[in-house]
């Protein structure tokens, strides 16, 4: 039997290829080291906690994204974030400063000074500029000023991409904002013109691994295989020749017309490609991907002094700390922790501190007793507590990125039926695996 795709990995990325053939017929095989689907995401329920140690929600940016949901069977199941804490926080100077979604809450804030306020706002007045390959750090600085790249743009980055704004790039990390200068000559002036994107941020009511189950259920019989490693890849006149072993030791395999990777890049190099395919990706042996440990607690609510009235907060590198930040999930979507008590989840690590990541856990332990003390006074013991240790764990999109890309472009051309998809290429987000991936799909499906 020729199938229409054998796609490895069953992280949110290729569910997401796999559950678009599957609605349109297709046979395929989904190959999956790990004994589990879902990838990065990864949900614990213990004793009235849900607790996820990888993406927290899903952000969804108009009705194409909910209807992909409702097409996983998950419509009656999306869980809207609490409005309430649309504020974030940052920790600079030993305080925390809120910013809701209203621009203007940055300056009602404190974050910034007035020197740094006004230069801010002389933003639509800065000429366009910038070389190919300009950093985030350049970019906010030489836009937005010194000061408000430090204490806006710094921690943003942490936060998304775990990595340094000094050496990641801005037109791959965030396409639409360094889009804005070329369209509008002004970021300030292109956010504030025609609508914004309606986004929503959302959750599921027995977590994020309910995504993945939901996107899972269609291959579960016959498509997907669970604890198996890829033994074999090649093409002949007949299609890509793929073989598998599980996890018994018995070995399985099919012809397929197109073959899909959307494996981490950094599995890469135990793919079994023959020297035809092989010299690409050598490009991407010495991409960075940096560890992040998440450290989770529970905490009676007595126990926190902060309001926790937020989304959570993140820390500028200037302030030297040696946590990336904490969110507050609890105040965010219901059912995350029992009544009586919040969840707090703390990330350490990336870029610049990734040695802090692979720490022993009793020193992890004690740095975010530290952490979350001096940022939310709490002092207190936790009730429980879940660490998840991700080596490596986000892609950094690096004055490399662009060359990487391209290698993996003249891959796709010299084999045809090969494709890669993933966070490693053209966006890290949760959605953008998704809804990447689903389009993929339904190109293969109609090819």
């Amino acid at each position: 039997m020729l199938l229409d795709a054998v796609i490895l990995g069953a992280g949110p990325a290729g569910l997401a290829v796999a559950h678009a053939l599957a609605r349109r017929g297709a046979a395929t095989r989904v190959i999956e080291p790990a004994g589990r689907v879902g990838g990065s995401i990864r949900t614990i329920r213990e004793d009235g906690w849900l607790v996820e140690t990888g993406p927290n929600t899903l952000q969804l940016e108009g009705p194409e994204d909910a209807a992909l949901l409702a097409a996983y069977g998950l419509a009656g199941q999306v869980q809207a974030a609490d409005m309430r804490a649309a504020r974030r926080f940052i920790f600079a100077r030993g305080q925390l400063h809120g910013l809701g979604a209203n621009p203007l809450s940055l300056f009602a804030s404190g974050l910034l000074s007035w020197r740094g306020r006004l230069r801010l706002l002389a933003e639509p007045f800065v000429r366009r500029g910038g070389a190919p390959g300009e950093t985030v750090a350049a970019f906010a600085a030489r836009r937005f000023g010194a000061e408000a790249a430090a204490m806006l743009m710094d921690p943003v980055v942490s936060g998304v991409h775990a990595g340094d704004p000094s050496r990641l790039v801005m037109s791959a990390c965030f396409p639409r904002v360094h889009a804005l200068e070329t369209s509008h000559g002004s970021v300030l002036r292109g956010l504030m013109s025609g609508p914004r994107a309606a986004r929503q941020v959302v959750g599921f009511p027995q977590g994020m691994q309910q995504l993945a189950e939901a996107m899972a259920a269609p291959l579960r019989a016959a498509s997907l295989r669970l604890g198996c490693v890829t033994t074999s890849l090649r093409r002949d006149r007949r299609g890509w020749q793929v073989a598998w072993r599980g996890a018994d030791g018995g070995e399985e395999g099919a012809t397929a017309r197109h073959l899909v990777v959307t494996a981490p890049s950094w599995q890469w190099a135990s793919l079994p490609f023959d020297e035809t395919v092989a010299p690409f990706l050598r490009e991407w042996e010495h991409a960075a991907a940096p560890p992040v440990t998440v450290v989770a607690r529970g905490y009676a609510r007595a126990d926190v002094p902060h309001a926790l009235d937020g989304f959570g907060y993140l820390t500028p590198g200037g302030e030297g700390r040696e946590v990336l930040g904490c969110l507050f999930p609890s105040s965010v979507l219901p059912a995350r922790a029992p009544a009586d008590a919040v969840l707090l989840c703390c990330f350490i690590g990336g870029a610049r501190r990734p040695e802090l990541a692979r720490r022993p856990d009793p020193e992890l332990r004690a740095l975010v007793d530290q952490e979350l003390a001096d940022t939310l006074g709490v002092r207190a013991a936790p009730r429980k507590e879940w660490i998840q240790r991700w080596d490596p764990a986000i892609p950094q999109y690096d004055a490399g990125q662009g060359r990487r890309e391209e290698a993996l472009a003249r891959a796709e051309a010299a084999h045809p039926g090969l494709r890669f998809h993933g966070a490693f290429r053209g966006g890290i987000s949760l959605m953008h695996a998704i809804r990447g991936g689903d389009e993929l799909g339904r190109e293969l499906a109609g090819a």
